[in-house]
């Protein structure tokens, strides 16, 4: 990889990680609203907010991470979303792993799986997703 990727990656994953703030506190802030205001059963609240974090998160990273210019909205969008549920089952499968076999508490456990899920999903969106340097 050349230096101007290398520089170009490197410069994005910090804008990347606030975008995942941000989209993981519409998330559990969705879905702590669904479940005690509208009260929708957990699981439907996590899967409806999980899908509206995934929209913030592309709309945020496609403008003010990579600024990319795209018109191939649908597709790309759809690749995105696939990385992300990816990034889900990663991050569930370390959790049960972890606190399986090594019995560590559910929230240490979720922490570490979003790091390990983090980089994962910034390999994934940088290199697939938004892979055009602009």
């Amino acid at each position: 990889m050349d230096n101007r990727i290398a520089g170009y990656c490197h410069s994005r994953i910090v804008p990347f990680f606030f975008v995942g703030i941000l989209s993981s506190l519409v998330d559990i802030g969705l879905m702590y609203a669904a479940m005690t205001y509208l009260d929708i059963w957990y699981l439907y609240a996590a899967a409806f907010s999980y899908g509206c974090g995934i929209m913030v998160s592309y709309a945020a990273n496609k403008y003010l991470t990579f600024h990319d210019k795209s018109k191939q909205t649908a597709t790309q969008f759809a690749t995105f979303a696939a990385i992300s549920v990816s990034c889900l089952i990663v991050n569930l499968g370390i959790v049960w792993l972890v606190v399986t076999f090594l019995a560590f508490p559910p929230l240490l456990a979720k922490i570490l799986a979003t790091c390990c899920a983090f980089f994962w999903n910034y390999h994934g969106q940088s290199r697939f997703t938004f892979r055009n340097p602009a």
